[in-house]
């Protein structure tokens, strides 16, 4: 049962002051109301998770050709900055606002509502409607403790308004039954089966997007939910990758399978996806399968609907204003998909740090997404936007504290956003990155002659402050897959998505994303030829067909290369790359991966329809290398040529300006991975 706030640990309360502090200063900059914003008394959550290792920065003077060195002082690094990591275990205290259990019994219920003149709160409780008096600890926040209210009791809020009576959802609902009921829940009696999780490194991180409503539909359902997901951990933990990241997955509007960018509510599940319990549910088997699991949130903009629950929540809506919990009409006011909540107003700000901490610690989530930063700390990238930058530092501070990993959509090219703040940075460990627009672009060409190496050698060896792993890089998402996009095998052969050639060069593509330095990400159902587009609302995956079944083995392959599972390429996993080859007529490049640890590995991609009996590359050491993996095996596709299996022995012959010469076997738009 939850009762009163515990004390927050002493080495917690430094970092979380700072984010506050840092949100009072921007907030009384823009208007004097907020002068008397007083962080240290404001509500902060202890969490649940274990931190980053402090010594995961990379040498701001890595580049193509150079090994980063790990350096904990590294300024570029977020975790830097950091001043603690709280316990595993740690208790979560009472969120101010919406239901919470009493010790004694009973739920006390908070509403902030500035123009309401008198609130009330009804539900399925005896006592049916209960007045609420003004709460001393906080202005315009009502409340009311009703004695009858408990665990599943529905409720919603009645607002007296000078305009009349407004019956309100919850804005801190936890869980949403239907319309504006919600209902009272405990999430502290949730039993986990799981123990302490370790978090992958970021580095050894392979990300997995998925949409719950559309991922794991069952037979005559109408959507997908947390439970169909859980149904499908154990394949994508056989798959290898080792991060789950979930489209948005709280209230939402829209169709039932939208995709999940325009929120509504943001600490309540989607019910059309399951309730609370059943996401926590998610967590705990996908930690138990060794999976963690990010969570895509949007705070650059809410539901745009004339209905939507927030809008014009207490009845204060002037000059089509869009309510308290969004700017005032102006610059700020709206993005191109709703209006932007108000980063000046503590209230607001406090309900989106909940939502972070909720899932950090509640739902022992492992990290985020956040959607459209440049639309948080800016307008689309330019200028800035009020408290936005405020917002973004707090919600990675609140993540860092949990030992959780915080990423940015922002497509801005913008290094800062991986910066730390001491350099005028926003503290995200990583950013999407521009990787494979370039990449695709060069595979979906029709000419052969058209591939530009050149291109392929800038992505590769590319960074943010020198370190490499700070970009999270895709060969398709949820956007370039949709929003008028294609799978990538379809935008190949547009005539045969699952061709030949659309099978060869999409998989050169994936060799380029899993064996680049940085952090890759699959798009639900590439790894198994899934084609065609992902439509908003979203069509049910489709299982993998036989082509696809054995394009899948070859992804399962090389994320196990990618993560070093079987030993051998530990070079995978550090930041140095050395491009040591590139012929730009026969249209193949080679490239090592390394570190300190040793076990370098060395990537050919052949990017035209051109098979070489006898490809010579130049190696630093002599004697016998494995092939590791070869596109052109027949266990990826039966009309593949076989490719290389047996070791290939170096002999002394300097190529490449290496002392050693490898004989290599190309096969036709295929790529080969070799180790020692």
């Amino acid at each position: 049962m939850r009762v009163s706030p515990p004390s927050l640990p002493p080495l917690a309360r430094p970092l979380l002051l700072r984010a506050r502090r840092a949100l009072c200063a921007s907030v009384a900059a823009v208007s004097p109301v907020f002068a008397g914003c007083t962080p240290d008394v404001a509500p902060v959550v202890p969490v649940y998770g274990n931190a980053p290792d402090a010594s995961a920065g990379v040498d701001a003077n890595a580049n193509a050709g150079e090994a980063g060195v790990p350096d904990a002082s590294d300024a570029g690094s977020p975790i830097a900055d950091a001043d603690a990591t709280l316990p595993y275990d740690a208790a979560l205290p009472t969120p101010s606002l919406g239901a919470n259990l009493e010790a004694g019994g009973g739920v006390r219920f908070r509403v902030w509502a500035p123009n309401a003149t008198a609130a009330s709160v009804e539900g399925d409780f005896p006592e049916a409607k209960v007045a609420m008096t003004a709460y001393a600890g906080a202005t315009a926040v009502f409340e009311a403790r009703v004695a009858g209210a408990h665990v599943g009791s529905r409720y919603h809020f009645l607002l007296e308004t000078p305009g009349g009576t407004l019956t309100r959802v919850d804005p801190w609902c936890r869980q949403l039954v239907a319309g504006v009921d919600c209902a009272v829940i405990d999430p502290a009696s949730f039993a986990w089966k799981s123990g302490a999780f370790a978090r992958p490194a970021r580095e050894a991180s392979v990300v997995y997007e998925l949409h719950v409503g559309s991922f794991a539909v069952p037979a005559g359902a109408a959507n997908g939910t947390f439970a169909s997901t859980r149904a499908k951990l154990a394949a994508l933990a056989d798959l290898g990758v080792d991060v789950l990241e979930l489209m948005p997955a709280d209230a939402f509007g829209g169709s039932k399978n939208s995709w999940g960018y325009n929120p509504q509510l943001w600490l309540a599940p989607r019910p059309a996806f399951g309730g609370a319990d059943d996401l926590r549910a998610l967590v705990d088997d996908a930690h138990a399968a060794g999976l963690a699991v990010w969570l895509d949130t949007v705070v650059n903009h809410a539901d745009g609907g004339a209905t939507a629950p927030l809008r014009c929540y207490d009845g204060a809506c002037p000059s089509g204003a869009a309510g308290l919990y969004f700017f005032a009409p102006g610059t700020y006011a709206t993005t191109p998909w709703g209006p932007r909540p108000d980063y000046t107003r503590p209230e607001v700000v406090d309900m989106l740090l909940g939502s972070v901490d909720q899932w950090l610690g509640e739902f022992r989530g492992d990290g985020f997404r956040v959607d459209s930063v440049s639309n948080v700390r800016a307008i689309d990238g330019v200028g800035t936007t009020p408290g936005g930058r405020e917002l973004l530092l707090a919600m990675n501070d609140h993540t860092h504290a949990r030992g959780g990993t915080s990423v940015a959509e922002d497509l801005k090219g913008y290094a800062a956003i991986t910066a730390a703040p001491s350099a005028g940075g926003f503290a995200f460990d990583a950013q999407w990155d521009g990787f494979g627009y370039d990449v695709d672009k060069q595979l979906t060409n029709a000419s052969d002659d058209a591939r530009d190496l050149g291109v392929l050698q800038t992505v590769l060896t590319g960074s943010y402050g020198g370190d490499p792993f700070a970009r999270l890089l895709f060969t398709e998402d949820h956007d370039t897959v949709g929003n008028g996009g294609t799978r990538l095998p379809d935008a190949i052969d547009p005539a045969n998505p699952t061709s030949w050639a659309a099978r060869k060069r999409s998989t050169l593509g994936a060799v380029l994303l899993l064996s680049a330095p940085g952090v890759p990400m699959l798009f639900m159902g590439q790894e198994q030829l899934a084609t065609g587009t992902f439509a908003n609302p979203a069509a049910p995956l489709a299982d993998a067909t036989p082509a696809g079944a054995k394009v899948r083995a070859f992804y399962r392959d090389m994320i196990r290369l990618r993560r070093n599972l079987d030993g051998g390429a530990a070079g995978l996993l550090a930041p140095g790359i050395e491009i040591f080859h590139r012929n730009d007529a026969a249209k193949v490049l080679a490239y090592r991966r390394y570190g300190a640890a040793g076990q370098d590995v060395v990537v050919v991609v052949n990017l035209r329809n051109k098979a070489y009996a006898e490809y010579d590359l130049g190696v630093s050491s002599a004697g016998p290398w494995r092939v590791r993996l070869d596109t052109d095996w027949k266990a990826y596709a039966d009309d593949f040529g076989g490719g290389s299996t047996a070791p290939i022995t170096a002999f002394a012959a300097t190529k490449d300006g290496k002392p050693f010469t490898l004989p290599l076997k190309l096969a036709a738009y295929s790529a080969m991975v070799l180790t020692r």
